[in-house]
């Protein structure tokens, strides 16, 4: 795996971290997201794709399962298909009509609070055990930094 100290470095350019998880797990859209607990709001933080998602855009998570899911109970969120991309995401049907159908999101969690998450979509086979188990890692890198 990634050398994973540049992910927990504060010296390190968010950015630089950001590419890491990128190139560690394939994908076909790559973000990271901040979470603000007080409007239960996502900020786009970082994407390789910023003509379809670009830097700084918000989604609402407020009482949605999704959120609940990955921002309040703070777990990740693994799907493929049709059906699990609506229901993770009000934008289905962009994110459908770009080809993607395996998601995994993944919260950055630092001392019992939710940081923000960081998401993986592809068009590919579904994400595997192995992946899950590597982008929870990397998460967790990226906590120690403790701000997204």
């Amino acid at each position: 795996m990634t050398d994973l100290l540049p992910l927990s470095d504060p010296s390190v350019p968010l950015e630089n971290a950001y590419a890491i998880c990128d190139a560690t797990i394939d994908n076909g859209l790559f973000t990271a997201m901040r979470f603000h607990p007080d409007t239960m709001e996502v900020e786009r933080l970082y994407s390789t794709n910023t003509s379809a998602y670009p830097v700084s855009g918000r989604k609402p998570k407020r009482s949605t399962p999704w959120g609940d899911k990955v921002l309040i109970a703070q777990e990740h969120n693994c799907g493929h298909g049709p059906a699990d991309i609506a229901w993770a995401f009000d934008d289905h049907q962009k994110i459908l009509d770009l080809g993607l159908l395996a998601v995994l999101n993944l919260p950055v969690v630092a001392d019992g609070r939710t940081l923000g998450t960081i998401n993986y979509l592809r068009s590919g086979p579904p994400f595997t055990v192995e992946e899950v188990a590597t982008g929870l890692t990397l998460a967790a890198a990226l906590a120690r930094r403790g701000t997204l």
